[in-house]
């Protein structure tokens, strides 16, 4: 598996945690820090918000390091915003991230590699900062 880039998207009830607290517990865990790129990033042009998105922007290199991610992922959840809708997405890929059970995590991360023999698209630096196909 090469770099794949991934998007976290949090949808949390007004004055609960929501992503910039997710950003901040993801940079924070030395497994997903030291083995990912983590980013804010504002996504704009999107027809359902009046303003820019603030959504994660995550490129890791091995099933390994977007394990711990699903994990850390999970664990956030637990820990602090039950209940929030929490979704990591690739290649208009969505799926919920709710449970640190490690058969879910497997499940997951089976569903977000790519079909086997295809490459991913190439990254340039402007789609390191704005999605390809916007959700």
């Amino acid at each position: 598996m090469g770099a794949v880039q991934f998007r976290l998207r949090v949808d949390a009830a007004e004055g609960s945690p929501g992503v910039l607290d997710l950003n901040r517990w993801l940079t924070g865990d030395p497994d997903v820090a030291g083995a990912a790129e983590v980013a804010l990033v504002d996504e704009e042009d999107r027809d359902d918000t009046l303003g820019g998105l603030e959504v994660i922007s995550i490129v890791v290199s091995n099933l390994t390091s977007l394990g711990n991610l699903l994990l850390a992922v999970a664990t956030w959840r637990d820990a602090r915003a039950r209940g929030t809708d929490t979704r990591v997405e690739r290649d208009g890929v969505s799926l919920r991230v709710e449970s640190t059970d490690p058969e879910t995590i497997r499940r997951l991360l089976r569903q977000l590699e790519p079909p086997e023999g295809s490459q991913p698209p190439e990254a340039s630096p402007e789609s390191s900062d704005r999605p390809e196909n916007p959700a």
